[in-house]
Protein backbone atom coordinates (compact mmCIF):
# COMPACT_ATOMS: atom_id res chain seq x y z
CA UNK A 1 0.00 0.00 0.00
CA UNK A 2 0.90 3.25 -0.86
CA UNK A 3 0.59 6.92 1.15
CA UNK A 4 0.08 10.32 -0.90
CA UNK A 5 0.96 13.21 1.17
CA UNK A 6 0.63 17.06 -0.62
CA UNK A 7 4.23 19.17 0.17
CA UNK A 8 2.46 20.62 2.67
CA UNK A 9 1.04 17.57 4.62
CA UNK A 10 4.89 16.09 4.76
CA UNK A 11 6.24 19.40 5.54
CA UNK A 12 3.97 19.38 8.54
CA UNK A 13 4.95 15.53 9.31
CA UNK A 14 8.13 16.49 9.15
CA UNK A 15 8.21 19.49 11.56
CA UNK A 16 6.44 17.02 14.06
CA UNK A 17 8.90 14.43 13.59
CA UNK A 18 11.47 16.78 14.28
CA UNK A 19 10.44 18.32 17.00
CA UNK A 20 9.34 14.88 19.11
CA UNK A 21 13.30 13.49 18.45
CA UNK A 22 16.39 13.64 20.19
CA UNK A 23 19.62 14.53 19.19
CA UNK A 24 20.20 11.00 17.74
CA UNK A 25 16.73 10.51 16.61
CA UNK A 26 17.26 13.12 14.23
CA UNK A 27 20.07 11.74 12.72
CA UNK A 28 18.52 8.52 12.95
CA UNK A 29 15.14 10.19 11.02
CA UNK A 30 17.20 12.06 8.21
CA UNK A 31 18.28 8.90 5.84
CA UNK A 32 14.60 8.02 5.86
CA UNK A 33 13.55 11.57 4.99
CA UNK A 34 15.91 11.55 2.19
CA UNK A 35 14.83 8.36 0.95
CA UNK A 36 11.25 9.13 0.43
CA UNK A 37 12.45 12.83 -0.53
CA UNK A 38 14.35 10.99 -3.35
CA UNK A 39 11.31 8.75 -4.30
CA UNK A 40 9.02 11.86 -4.48
CA UNK A 41 11.63 14.27 -6.67
CA UNK A 42 11.70 16.79 -3.26
CA UNK A 43 14.52 18.94 -2.70
CA UNK A 44 14.89 20.12 1.12
CA UNK A 45 17.29 22.41 2.67
CA UNK A 46 17.90 22.73 6.64
CA UNK A 47 19.64 24.71 8.58
CA UNK A 48 19.96 25.46 12.28
CA UNK A 49 20.81 29.04 13.33
CA UNK A 50 22.16 29.99 17.35
CA UNK A 51 23.04 33.11 18.19
CA UNK A 52 23.60 35.11 21.70
CA UNK A 53 22.08 38.07 22.84
CA UNK A 54 24.31 40.95 22.70
CA UNK A 55 24.95 41.91 26.43
CA UNK A 56 23.04 39.02 28.11
CA UNK A 57 25.70 35.92 29.63
CA UNK A 58 24.56 32.27 28.71
CA UNK A 59 22.80 30.51 31.47
CA UNK A 60 25.26 28.19 33.10
CA UNK A 61 23.48 25.13 31.95
CA UNK A 62 24.99 25.94 28.44
CA UNK A 63 27.57 23.46 26.76
CA UNK A 64 28.51 24.21 23.33
CA UNK A 65 26.97 22.72 20.89
CA UNK A 66 25.38 19.81 22.88
CA UNK A 67 23.26 21.99 24.96
CA UNK A 68 21.85 25.14 23.71
CA UNK A 69 19.17 27.51 25.18
CA UNK A 70 16.45 26.53 22.89
CA UNK A 71 15.18 30.39 22.76
CA UNK A 72 18.28 31.06 21.10
CA UNK A 73 18.58 28.25 18.73
CA UNK A 74 16.15 27.62 15.61
CA UNK A 75 15.73 25.70 12.50
CA UNK A 76 15.00 27.29 8.70
CA UNK A 77 13.74 24.59 6.07
CA UNK A 78 13.03 24.89 2.79
CA UNK A 79 11.40 22.91 -0.10
CA UNK A 80 11.23 25.56 -2.83
CA UNK A 81 14.86 26.72 -2.93
CA UNK A 82 18.04 26.79 -1.29
CA UNK A 83 17.73 29.11 1.99
CA UNK A 84 19.48 32.34 1.98
CA UNK A 85 20.98 34.63 4.33
CA UNK A 86 17.81 36.86 3.88
CA UNK A 87 16.06 33.93 5.17
CA UNK A 88 18.05 33.80 7.76
CA UNK A 89 18.66 37.69 8.67
CA UNK A 90 13.98 37.24 8.47
CA UNK A 91 13.83 34.34 10.82
CA UNK A 92 16.24 36.48 13.37
CA UNK A 93 14.22 39.42 13.12
CA UNK A 94 11.06 37.37 14.57
CA UNK A 95 13.34 35.63 17.31
CA UNK A 96 16.37 37.54 18.60
CA UNK A 97 16.99 41.35 19.79
CA UNK A 98 20.63 41.54 19.38
CA UNK A 99 21.90 38.68 17.75
CA UNK A 100 25.50 37.96 18.31
CA UNK A 101 28.12 35.09 17.59
CA UNK A 102 25.31 33.91 14.98
CA UNK A 103 26.69 30.30 14.10
CA UNK A 104 24.51 28.11 11.21
CA UNK A 105 24.71 23.78 10.78
CA UNK A 106 23.27 21.34 8.53
CA UNK A 107 23.92 18.98 10.60
CA UNK A 108 20.39 17.32 11.70
CA UNK A 109 21.93 16.60 15.45
CA UNK A 110 22.95 19.93 15.95
CA UNK A 111 26.47 19.51 16.72
CA UNK A 112 28.65 19.07 14.19
CA UNK A 113 29.56 21.28 11.62
CA UNK A 114 28.62 24.62 13.11
CA UNK A 115 30.05 27.74 10.83
CA UNK A 116 29.74 31.45 11.53
CA UNK A 117 27.13 32.89 9.76
CA UNK A 118 28.93 35.20 6.97
CA UNK A 119 31.50 32.12 6.48
CA UNK A 120 28.35 30.10 5.94
CA UNK A 121 27.23 32.43 3.31
CA UNK A 122 30.57 33.87 1.58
Amino acid sequence: MNVTLTLEEYEALLSMARKGASTDGRRQLEPFLQSIEKRNGITRYFLWVQWQEAGYPLPPTAKFPEIWPPELRMSIERTDRAISLADVTQAMSTRANKPTNILVTTDPGATLGWTELNEYFH
